[in-house]
């Protein structure tokens, strides 16, 4: 099953979702939303929404369907484990209307790294919904599973990282350029201008980051694009028409 994407080079968008009673209670902090944001930055892939749900399988099936439905890509990470609550591989086939199986290279793999020691537990982790692709990093004990556009990752960080960069290659999209400028003031100084300058070059996205430090008010600009030429175009534009500033010490190289 193969899930019908944007056109390569064209804009890509995604979401995360992020599974784990543990999240929603505090007792884990979430490590994998700031890299994956910034690696699928890295690859020209915008994380428009961020999702963080528990172990329920319904309320999972239900967010995995409206996500799948509404995004090229959705990334899951966590509830890929062994016990009763891990309920992430159900709730990709449930969402999906696709059946739950054995996957002979995901059973394979779970004999390999666990030998004689596997549980009927552990073993029912190679139950995966039909047609799902096993995604394999260097590390042991772990995989992920891609099902059309459903990314599904064990929660774990290092497991997560290593894992991915595998199956970056199967988000390749186009790249983003990014330029950085600092503006004396604070923002409402200078919001309409801003935003004239937006209305103008609408293919160029805009971020305004206001700071305090060095005894005065600045805002970070972050402009972002997928063409240079529009990019060097609205920064142009900045430079003339707003004060720029140097960046706080902080931030100085």
């Amino acid at each position: 099953m193969e899930g019908e994407l944007a056109p390569p080079g064209s804009p890509r968008s995604a979401a995360l979702l992020i599974v784990g009673d543990e999240i929603l209670s505090g007792d884990v902090q979430d490590q994998n939303t700031p890299f994956l944001t910034r690696r699928m930055w890295e690859l020209g892939i915008l994380v428009d929404r961020v999702v963080v749900l528990g172990d329920r399988l319904d309320s999972l099936a239900r967010e995995i369907h409206r996500l799948s439905e509404a995004h090229d890509y959705v990334l899951i990470t966590g509830g890929m484990g062994p016990t009763h609550d891990d309920v992430t591989r159900q709730a990709v086939a449930q969402a999906l209307e696709l059946e739950l199986e054995p996957h002979a290279g995901a059973r394979e793999l779970l004999a390999a790294d666990y030998g004689d020691q596997l549980t009927p537990a552990e073993a029912a982790m190679a139950d995966l919904p039909h047609g799902a692709k096993i995604l394999r990093g260097r590390q042991r004990l772990a995989y992920a599973f891609r099902v059309g556009n459903v990314f599904a990752f064990p929660g774990v960080p290092v497991l997560l990282q290593d894992i991915f960069e595998i199956a970056a290659d199967e988000l390749l999209s186009s790249r983003f350029y990014k330029e950085t400028l600092w503006v004396r003031g604070k923002e409402g100084d200078f919001s309409e201008t801003l935003a004239t300058i937006q209305r103008a070059h609408p293919s160029v996205g805009i971020g305004s980051y206001p700071v305090f430090v060095d005894g005065r008010y600045r805002c970070k600009l972050v402009l972002r694009a997928r063409e240079l030429n529009a990019l060097s175009a609205t920064a142009k534009e900045i430079e003339e028409k707003l004060d720029l500033d140097s960046p706080p010490r902080a931030d100085r190289v």
